[in-house]
């Protein structure tokens, strides 16, 4: 789940392929998929990264997945224009699926040349 820090409240799923890491939502509303750092821990992978978008500013990921699957993502949303800023936090969180058949990159990408994040209303949000 995706969303406000305090009540994620809409499905999402994170892929990680290749050195790069997506969310489905946010690719769908423009933001490409970007590069992560990961450091194993005794007790899972914290990682970090961030996607960006042409129009909608970027999210900074700031997670960990712990050994039973299980991830928490803080990610801080900023958008930058010449007369300000915002920024917000956003939350997400779930655990692994195994038994789901992802896209990979390479198939990503090309999906993400008809994508059109202003007709999705889903998009407004970010």
């Amino acid at each position: 789940m995706i969303g406000p820090a305090e009540s994620p409240d809409l499905e999402d799923s994170l892929h990680f392929d290749e050195g790069y890491f997506w969310s489905d939502i946010c690719t769908r509303c423009g933001f490409k998929p970007g590069t992560y750092d990961a450091e194993a821990m005794d007790d899972g992978v914290r990682f970090t990264g961030t996607l960006e978008s042409d129009s909608r500013g970027s999210f900074a990921y700031d997670g960990f997945v712990s050994e039973d699957g299980s991830i928490r993502v803080t990610i801080t949303w900023e958008r930058r224009r010449w007369y300000w800023t915002s920024r917000r936090e956003i939350t997400f969180v779930g655990g692994e699926l195994t038994s789901v058949e992802t896209a990979s990159l390479s198939q990503l990408r090309q999906a993400m040349q008809s994508i059109d994040p202003d007709g999705n209303p889903m998009c407004a949000r970010f």
